[in-house]
């Protein structure tokens, strides 16, 4: 508990006292990182917003675009992103081992992954590194980075006064009018849909088999959804989902290398899995579901390195948390990543151990003692989406490479880490890559 310029903030790390908050519409609103986040990127989406009408009516639009249909079919993509990455490597390798700096690719492959799949656009940066909504978005998460370092900017009154709101604006700009003219020309391509579907030429079964994307689930809605709505929710998704995943697969990756006993136990899984047919094929539903060790390396890599470490709620009003009671308009700083190391929860909590997600164990803690992607009704809505692309990705490139420590990163310790939407890596996240024969 502490006071910072007369407003009082209390530290939440135990698991009873997060299923508490998390549960409590009296802590629905968020505050500081969050506002500075609709500043920064000028949107109002279902991460930041604190209109729990709002809140419920757009996740329930977006939740649609994640049911397991649709999520399936997604599977494809995130296989063809996959194999490009594991293509560049592949160039970058020449069939000998070398070492590199990973955070970068899987950044621009998550960004080309929920761009197909969010947008239904194919952004190819990957290969070219130009596009318009990539070059802004990166541009903006800069900009919260320097704000977030640089506090007294996070006033958004004194952050006007400052030379980079030009920059912060420009940046804006581009993005929404890409986003913007995106939704223009998807709703032109609905209504031609429809109007070829009433002539009755429209092939129902083959569209079925491809997924949609989340602009055409939000174009199509029955509920009361305006353009800007549809804008902020895209921007909103594309942040919130990118920068996990990319610096998810990044740091399990750097895991397997830093654990080569662990590396080899999933390659085996994956090759068991893969044994009969094309071991190269893309990967099924039902394949990724039988990756039961890689799902708990996953889970024990977001434990260790939580991609959002920390979150916070507000206490509309005065509450008892615990044995304490908590006055109206508290802040309460939720820390993840105390949580996660809690050796009440976890033995050896520093320990790198996939058998920490052995089921009984996961039965014998505590439901709230793990919580990567937040809980309650403010979870974060793309759990399934997360691990179905982390583990397509992840298996696909340990069927090729095998991973081990960069002479530039020889231990877990020398990873250095920040903190600003997600995880940032302060001198890159490297490893040694070397393909498998």
């Amino acid at each position: 508990m502490m006071l910072l310029f007369q407003q009082l903030i209390v530290c939440i790390s135990n698991a009873e006292d997060m299923e508490e908050v998390m549960k409590s519409l009296n802590c629905f609103q968020k505050d500081t990182p969050y506002p500075v986040i609709e500043d920064v990127f000028s949107v109002k989406g279902v991460l930041t917003t604190n209109n729990v009408h709002d809140y419920k009516k757009n996740r329930k639009i977006i939740s649609q675009w994640l049911k397991y249909s649709n999520l399936k079919s997604m599977i494809t993509s995130f296989y063809d992103e996959s194999k490009i990455l594991a293509h560049i490597l592949s160039e970058k390798s020449k069939g000998k081992p070398f070492e590199l700096e990973i955070g970068r690719l899987f950044d621009l492959a998550s960004m080309d992954t929920i761009g197909r799949t969010a947008l239904g656009e194919e952004f190819n940066s990957q290969n070219k590194e130009n596009h318009d909504f990539q070059k802004s978005y990166e541009r903006i998460a800069k900009m919260f980075a320097y704000r977030l370092s640089n506090p007294w900017f996070l006033i958004s009154t004194l952050f006007s006064l400052s030379s980079k709101k030009h920059e912060q604006r420009n940046s804006q700009h581009l993005m929404h009018k890409f986003v913007n003219d995106l939704i223009q020309k998807k709703q032109v391509e609905l209504n031609e849909k429809a109007k070829t579907t009433i002539i009755g030429s429209y092939d129902t079964d083959c569209v079925s088999q491809k997924p949609k994307s989340l602009i055409e689930i939000l174009l199509a809605s029955e509920q009361q959804i305006t353009p800007k709505e549809i804008r902020d929710e895209l921007i909103t998704i594309i942040s919130a989902g990118h920068e996990t995943t990319a610096k998810s697969n990044s740091l399990i990756i750097f895991m397997l290398a830093h654990h080569q006993d662990v590396q080899q136990n999933v390659y085996q899984e994956i090759n068991s899995i893969f044994s009969a047919g094309d071991f190269n094929r893309s990967p099924t539903h039902e394949d990724l579901q039988k990756m039961e060790y890689l799902e708990r390396v996953i889970k024990e890599t977001m434990r260790l390195c939580s991609t959002v470490p920390l979150i916070t709620r507000k206490v509309e009003n005065e509450m008892m948390i615990g044995k304490h009671i908590i006055p109206a308009d508290t802040i309460l700083l939720i820390c993840i990543q105390c949580l996660h190391l809690n050796p009440k929860y976890y033995k050896d909590p520093e320990q790198f151990n996939p058998d920490n997600f052995l089921p009984d164990v996961c039965r014998n803690r505590h439901p709230f003692a793990y919580v990567p992607f937040s809980g309650g009704s403010r979870n974060c809505i793309g759990i399934k989406y997360a691990m179905l692309q982390v583990k397509t990705t992840i298996s696909t490139l340990v069927r090729s490479y095998r991973f081990s420590p960069s002479e530039k990163c020889l231990t877990p310790k020398d990873l250095k880490l920040s903190f600003t939407i997600a995880v940032e890596f302060i001198n890159g996240c490297y490893v040694k890559i070397e393909p498998r024969t």
